[in-house]
């Protein structure tokens, strides 16, 4: 009799514990982490205008941009040439500028050298290049604003350290 009746007690215990922790569930708020403030979330679209990223942009972006571009641009550092890296400073400095989401989306279809004048699709990933670099096999043209934005707002975040390469790491 003492095993059935403990058998009982530890069945209407599990309930208990079960239902006060569904009602934890239903009124307690869900703790999500804190807002990115707009100011570090808005970026350049183009020349003359801005865009306020969604933190599930940024979230996607980071992912897209760690599958695709981490392998030479890990921390914004370009480890094959570490004079150039994605630093709001160096995207500026280059011709055309790819220092906006328009500008690193056109960069990441269409790579030239930094000044502009040559191709360079056969030696950095691209659209025109997914037979040579099948990471990009796939990746949409919202795909490439994602990775464009994240770009954007990492320096935001990270400050000289995004482009600073392993110093920073």
């Amino acid at each position: 009799m003492n095993t059935v009746m403990n058998k009982n007690i530890f069945k209407y215990l599990a309930l208990a514990i079960a239902a006060v922790a569904l009602v934890f569930q239903l009124f307690t708020p869900s703790v999500n982490a804190a807002d990115i403030p707009i100011a570090l979330r808005t970026v350049p679209l183009n020349d003359t205008t801005n865009i306020v990223l969604t933190q599930k942009d940024i979230s996607k972006g980071k992912k897209l941009f760690t599958n695709a571009c981490a392998t030479c641009h890990l921390g914004g550092a370009t480890f094959t040439n570490p004079n150039v890296n994605l630093s709001p400073e160096s995207l500026a400095g280059a011709y055309p500028t790819r220092n906006n989401i328009l500008g690193l989306v056109d960069y990441m279809k269409n790579p030239t050298t930094y000044d502009g004048v040559t191709e360079i699709n056969d030696v950095h990933p691209s659209l025109k290049s997914t037979d040579i670099f099948p990471i990009m096999r796939g990746l949409t043209d919202n795909d490439l604003k994602l990775i464009a934005g994240y770009i954007l707002y990492e320096p935001k975040v990270k400050g000289i350290g995004w482009g600073g390469g392993k110093v920073y790491y």
